[in-house]
């Protein structure tokens, strides 16, 4: 920095001894330059310390999140590890003095960027009370790990980076990038997902997956705060990575709604569908078959085909509850004791997604109510 100021003061007073140019005011441009040089490097001093910050906080949230969150969402779990990995991987490149400790930092936020990504997806998809197809699911990991693969190549392969040094200015470690062909990739990835975001928020809307319009809102508001962040990344010409703090930002808000969802009873917070009290205000009107509530039809196939995984122990128990017996009647009806029939109804409750008889109850008049109670009895499932 030094040196740049002392060149551009020689090639000035160079022009001015030979009347290149008129009367010039070297020192007011000198100390111009100097004190646009202190502003550099006040925050080539600072950034590490705010990465340090951002990179503990999140830690915190997921220590916090495993030892007191007694659900422990796998989906919110594994987010708050990727938001960590992110900023963890951005204050490590910028405290770090080797290449190759750079790379690896750089691969650390890409690693938590790629993959923060596609968690928000499946984590909205719960609110919206989307049903998650497990081939879809597994393909967008599959294109999650080719990108993050492809972003974590470095030069490499020269086709994200052509190649990839490191400078420190005043403490604080860069990245100089010239990138590849293929580094647009990334930004592409990224909007790719936001807007199967907006998409999914809107579908639930339209079909009045949430039961309030605010929920609608609030979620809305959490992915437009990452577009408005991107976009502002895009624009500014600043050292520092916005998206590490908005991805801490908008974890917290996804778990902050889906935990309310719970709580006002909309969706069970151990399976992530219909609760027993939205099944409960359903029971106790009169449905419509062909008018059913939208999502409905999801969750009717989605307990037929859970129903199917019984065995045949327990398919005959299920049956005894269909036909109205209580607990105490089945093992005179089965032959069996009283604690096997309650070793059975655990593994019932596990493999429907239920927690409790009563739950398993609702779910079974709701099915008759719409005259759909044959799917669940022997005479549908005895072919399997």
């Amino acid at each position: 920095m030094l040196q740049q100021l002392k060149n551009k003061a020689i090639a000035f007073e160079i022009l001015k001894r030979y009347n290149i140019i008129g009367c010039i005011d070297i020192s007011t441009i000198t100390a111009k330059s100097q004190k646009k040089g202190g502003v550099t490097v006040l925050k080539n001093e600072i950034l590490p310390i705010i990465y340090g910050v951002v990179a503990f906080f999140s830690s915190l949230l997921l220590m916090c999140y495993f030892l007191f969150d007694k659900k422990k969402k796998p989906q919110f779990l594994a987010l708050f590890c990727c938001v960590a990995a992110s900023n963890c991987g951005y204050f490590l490149l910028s405290v770090c003095n080797s290449l190759v400790v750079a790379k690896f930092a750089n691969g650390m936020s890409y690693f938590g960027g790629a993959f923060s990504i596609l968690v928000m997806l499946l984590i909205i998809y719960d609110v919206c009370q989307m049903r998650k197809r497990p081939w879809l699911t597994w393909c967008l990991v599959g294109i999650s790990t080719a990108v993050f693969a492809l972003a974590a190549s470095g030069d490499w392969l020269g086709l994200y980076y052509r190649s990839v040094s490191i400078e420190s200015v005043n403490g604080m470690t860069h990245l100089v990038k010239e990138y590849g062909p293929l580094h647009c990739l990334y930004a592409v990835y990224l909007l790719g997902y936001i807007v199967m975001m907006l998409l999914c928020i809107a579908y639930a809307a339209k079909t009045k997956r949430l039961s309030s319009p605010k929920y609608t809102t609030f979620l809305l508001v959490v992915v437009l705060l990452n577009v408005g962040v991107w976009l502002v990344e895009q624009v500014i010409d600043e050292e520092f990575e916005f998206l590490s703090v908005s991805y801490v930002i908008t974890a917290v808000l996804l778990l902050l709604i889906y935990n309310m969802l719970c709580d006002y009873g909309i969706i069970h917070p151990e399976t992530g569908i219909l609760s027993v009290r939205m099944l409960t205000q359903l029971n106790t009107r009169q449905v419509d078959p062909g008018a059913l509530p939208p999502g409905m039809e999801d969750m009717f196939c989605s307990f037929a085909e859970k129903a199917k995984t019984l065995s045949s122990a327990e398919r005959r128990i299920l049956n005894h509850y269909i036909d109205g017996h209580d607990i105490a009647d089945i093992p005179e009806l089965a032959f069996i004791s009283i604690h096997t029939v309650k070793k059975h109804n655990r593994s019932i409750y596990q493999k429907l997604g239920i927690a409790s008889r009563d739950e398993l109850m609702l779910y079974i008049e709701l099915f008759r109510c719409c005259g759909r109670l044959e799917e669940l009895t022997g005479e549908n499932l005895e072919s399997i």
